[in-house]
């Protein structure tokens, strides 16, 4: 008896979805699959947009379907009005579920901070066990413990991974 048992545990765990997987679930189940995909130019503008525009501007916000961006100065902002149409093809062309309808532009209120290079060192600090308990606590009243657990795993790692 003592067998079937541990081979419905190995079963039940080898069907725990993966933390991606939970992550994608929650997204639909939200309904923010739009935002998410048009969130996703955020990180990679500098890729997306040549190395000048890259350097003199930045995806600010997204409010409904058009992606505002701040520009350097107001000389910026006339440049990147004369490159709209290629900007809105280009960026939509990357997105997977959505579009941008429009895109805005406005001059910066701060200067840009230095694009950094990307650094591929990961290190990992776990964080100390009275913030996870504390986030556990907060995180108490999700009544789907599948869905707490993820929100936990990506609370966790979003703490523990550092870029170096």
């Amino acid at each position: 008896m003592g067998t079937g048992s541990s081979v419905s545990r190995q079963a039940k765990k080898d069907s725990k979805p993966e933390l991606s997987e939970a992550f994608s679930s929650l997204i639909k189940e939200k309904g923010w699959e739009r935002k998410f995909d048009q969130h996703r130019i955020f990180p990679v503008w500098e890729e997306l947009v040549d190395a000048d525009t890259a350097k003199h501007s930045r995806p600010l916000k997204v409010v409904k379907d058009v992606l505002w961006v701040e520009a350097e100065n107001s000389a910026w902002v006339q440049q990147l009005q004369f490159q709209k149409i290629y900007l809105l093809e280009t960026l939509n062309a990357y997105l997977l579920n959505s579009t941008f309808s429009n895109i805005r532009f406005v001059v910066q209120e701060k200067p840009l901070p230095p694009v950094q290079k990307k650094s591929t060192s990961i290190t990992f600090v776990s964080p100390p066990a009275a913030e996870v308990e504390q986030f556990r606590q907060q995180i108490s009243f999700i009544e789907d413990e599948e869905t707490r657990e993820s929100l936990l795993r990506l609370w966790y790692l979003s703490r523990a991974c550092r870029r170096g």
